[in-house]
């Protein structure tokens, strides 16, 4: 959603200072979103009365006030970066971390001190990873990782940043600064996807396009084919989304251009990974489709958790025809009969 030109003359430095103290107070006529992004900006105003007034106004925010905003896709990275630094609470955190307009550096900041849930979604973000390994450093220096969560920050190491040494070390403000030294040829190989995987020149034949496809994709290594799921086409992800590594096939995830036709497709597929039907499962935003909660239920490869959590959101029809399909495991079959039996009995209450 594009600024309001009030927002505009903030960013600008334009507003006079009778409106930006009226702002400073968070009496500025504009929505919430608008509201925290003015007094993140206020809060570096020259004026000492104003950023100090902008200072106290932040502070009475309530943590239920301001996670919902920080989590909106609008929401600016300076407002971000803003409360990684300056807030410590999880559900502040959560938000930060949830959102990928987070710039690295604002993950990189709280990756050191947030819980290990949250090191875990960090962990699943390969985008920022890929731009900032100094994530990773503050991942291993955090009390709350696991011995699981350490050993997924090797594998990670090792698959996409064996070709550059990477050493940090902690400067006077406490920042990780990282120091590289590439071996020669190899990380600029790595640098980018190859042109030739434009898919111009493939062959229409659907089957021939797609071995030719595969063959180009077997010659790219993890790290190039992780770009590839974020960045490529509708039909280099339907292929990635099966690759065998669960770093690529989760990037396809997180790709920006991914749809929930998309999604839903992938809910199907018994020859995915369950990594990757989990990751749907726990999505908020994909479940709220009733078609990928449909295809994930119907999928025997899904994790008996997500489906069982899916179920009460079936349509009757659709639990009458699963009791009978043999083609999915006995524990769902008996949770839709059971769920359809408690149907019943609520309407006989009532």
């Amino acid at each position: 959603m594009p600024a309001s030109d009030f927002l505009q003359a903030f960013q600008a430095g334009k507003a006079p200072r009778n409106v930006r103290m009226i702002a400073a107070r968070g009496l500025a006529p504009v929505t919430a979103g608008e509201m925290l992004h003015i007094l993140v900006l206020l809060c570096k105003d020259e004026d000492a009365a104003i950023s100090s007034q902008a200072r106290t106004t932040l502070s009475a925010w309530s943590d239920d006030e301001t996670a919902p905003q920080l989590r909106t896709r609008g929401c600016a990275p300076e407002v971000l970066d803003f409360f990684a630094r300056e807030r410590s609470s999880e559900a502040i955190r959560a938000a930060i971390v949830a959102n990928t307009a987070a710039s690295a550096e604002a993950i990189a900041r709280i990756s050191s001190v947030v819980s290990a849930d949250l090191l875990e979604r960090i962990l699943d973000n390969r985008v920022r990873l890929l731009e900032s390994p100094a994530i990773l450093e503050g991942v291993k220096r955090n009390p709350s990782a696991t011995p699981q969560i350490l050993r997924q920050v090797r594998e990670i190491e090792e698959e996409f940043f064996s070709g550059k040494r990477k050493e940090y070390s902690v400067g006077a403000t406490g920042a990780a600064e990282p120091v590289e030294a590439e071996v020669p040829g190899e990380a600029a190989d790595e640098a980018q996807v190859p042109e030739d995987l434009s898919l111009e020149g493939l062959p229409v034949d659907p089957d021939a396009r797609e071995a030719a496809l595969n063959d180009r994709l077997a010659r790219l290594t993890p790290r190039q084919k992780i770009q590839l799921a974020l960045m490529g086409t509708r039909e280099a992800r339907a292929l990635l989304i099966r690759d065998p590594n669960r770093q690529v096939s989760l990037s396809v995830l997180e790709s920006p251009k991914i749809s929930d036709g998309e999604v839903e497709g992938y809910a199907s597929m018994r020859n995915v990974s369950d990594e990757v039907l989990r990751q749907i499962g726990n999505s908020k935003e994909w479940t709220r489709n009733y078609g990928v909660v449909h295809a994930l239920v119907k999928n025997p490869k899904t994790p008996p958790m997500i489906t069982q959590r899916m179920l009460p959101r079936l349509t009757a029809k659709d639990l009458s025809l699963l009791v009978r399909d043999r083609g999915i495991p006995e524990i769902v079959r008996r949770g839709a009969e059971r769920m359809m039996k408690q149907r019943a009995t609520s309407r006989n209450v009532m």
